[in-house]
């Protein structure tokens, strides 16, 4: 009887080990979040968890015998067929396969399947078991990555301008439509080139080019670019490309991948030769209208001064002080030849005072005044019919303004009076006072240069004054 005890006694631990065994199991299965299987050789389910219960949406009851064919195509089935046949073979297991696993409402995820075999206690194989994991996100992001890199490949294969990439290993990732063309190198027989191939078909040498420079400091002194900017990642250059002979802008940067990492860079190349003849063609037509309007500018100044002898020369004296006190000044090369132009033709509306008006040796009347008052609003008049900067007409008009309103023709004050036609008024005064006039003899640069000084900020602006006086200092208006 003892022995038959001790015999139970040792049949209902190794019952509880099973059974704490079989919970374990389990547990186990219930923890893992992938779908676990066990089929047997038709590939009807043995054992299966509650995850790959929810990966097919169907009920724990419904599982139980169902064949594996039922929840995927065909040919997926074919597939799933060969690998079992394989490890069955073999009993080794499988790598990844990839599939569609159909659910019970007919819709489909993508899922990855480990297989191996299930071997029984005589080393044979009695079914096969594995994981099922759902992949459906990782396949999405995959798709989605692929769409994005097709349209990009599409959107750069369509640019205008000749687009290339390379790696970091100096390899053609990238050869557009655009690049063939203008280089006449086909993208099948470029990409994957390494070795500065990409630098032939644009400039027939193997050497750096625009692209290269991304990371780099920049070229050297024998850079063959007419124009090199680099601003932050992005670099600009203007060269002339020998292999297809033209002259083309290029625009490199650096190229990231998904992940921000730096994978390579890529540079567009565009053909200005067209713009190029057209910025020749403006220039010229640009000189063009530049030496006409001097010419008419000088046939008017001389038209002017003719008629009054007394004052030939005071035009282009009072244009050359004036351009230099602008000079002087810090003003730039445009505006200061606005006001060399505004002093040539300031006096050009004397040419409607008579004669004896001009050179009359007395002292003027009051009529005789208000005649010669009015030829900063006649000069007005006919330099704003010539197609100059506003401001050229405006300083003529307003050149014998004075800050404190005691000027002509408007009385105008301040900052109302242009700086322009401040500048005009001080060069015109110094003028005037050192030469002769018909009413009185020349005063003398010392005089005009008290006469300034002492209405300094009353008459005359501060600075013009200041400037013109540092002119007189250096010696620099001896001409006067």
């Amino acid at each position: 009887m003892l022995g038959f005890e001790n015999s139970k006694t040792s049949y209902n631990v190794i019952q509880e080990a099973l059974q704490d065994s079989e919970r374990k199991y389990r547990n186990i299965l219930a923890s893992i979040e992938d779908g676990y299987y066990e089929v047997d050789f038709a590939g009807n389910l043995m054992v299966f968890n509650d995850a790959l219960c929810r990966m097919l949406a169907r009920e724990p009851e419904e599982m139980l015998g169902l064949n594996y064919k039922k929840f995927m195509s065909e040919q997926d089935a074919k597939r799933i067929y060969e690998v079992f046949n394989t490890i069955f073979i073999s009993r080794e297991a499988t790598k990844s396969l990839d599939w569609q696993l159909i659910r019970k409402d007919g819709s489909e995820i993508y899922v990855e399947t480990s297989t191996s075999a299930l071997v029984g206690k005589n080393n044979d194989v009695t079914g096969f078991f594995g994981i099922i994991r759902d992949i459906s996100e990782r396949k999405e992001a995959a798709r989605a990555l692929q769409e994005s890199e097709r349209r990009l490949a599409d959107i750069i294969n369509f640019l205008p301008d000749a687009t290339f990439a390379i790696d970091m290993d100096g390899r053609v990732i990238i050869w557009n439509r655009a690049a063939e063309e203008m280089t006449g190198v086909r993208s099948q027989d470029i990409i994957g080139k390494g070795d500065y191939e990409y630098a032939i078909a644009f400039h027939g040498y193997r050497r750096p080019i625009l692209v290269d420079y991304v990371n780099q400091t920049g070229p050297g002194d024998d850079c063959p670019y007419i124009s090199f900017r680099k601003k932050g990642g992005i670099i600009e250059g203007e060269t002339f490309c020998s292999a297809p002979g033209i002259y083309a802008w290029g625009t490199a940067t650096p190229l990231y991948d998904s992940h921000g990492q730096l994978m390579g860079a890529i540079e567009s190349v565009r053909d200005i030769n067209r713009r190029q003849q057209i910025e020749q063609a403006l220039q010229e037509s640009l000189d063009k209208l530049q030496t006409t309007l001097k010419s008419t500018v000088d046939a008017l100044a001389t038209t002017s001064e003719k008629r009054d002898p007394y004052t030939a020369g005071h035009q282009k004296r009072v244009a050359r002080l004036a351009s230099a006190i602008a000079e002087e000044m810090g003003l730039n090369q445009l505006k200061c030849e606005e006001i060399f132009i505004a002093a040539i033709l300031h006096d050009i509306g004397k040419m409607q005072i008579s004669s004896e008006i001009m050179s009359k040796p007395g002292k003027l009347n009051y009529i005789e005044k208000l005649f010669i008052n009015s030829h900063p609003q006649a000069s007005y008049e006919i330099v704003n019919t010539i197609p100059f900067s506003p401001q050229i007409a405006k300083a003529v008009l307003q050149h014998h303004e004075r800050l404190d309103g005691s000027g002509y023709p408007m009385g105008n004050t301040g900052e109302d009076i242009i700086l322009e036609a401040r500048i005009l008024a001080v060069a015109d005064v110094v003028e005037a006072m050192s030469s002769h006039r018909p009413y009185r003899p020349a005063l003398g640069i010392t005089a005009a240069m008290d006469e300034i000084i002492r209405y300094s900020d009353i008459l005359y602006d501060a600075d013009v004054v200041k400037a013109c006086l540092r002119l007189y200092n250096s010696g620099k208006i001896d001409f006067l």
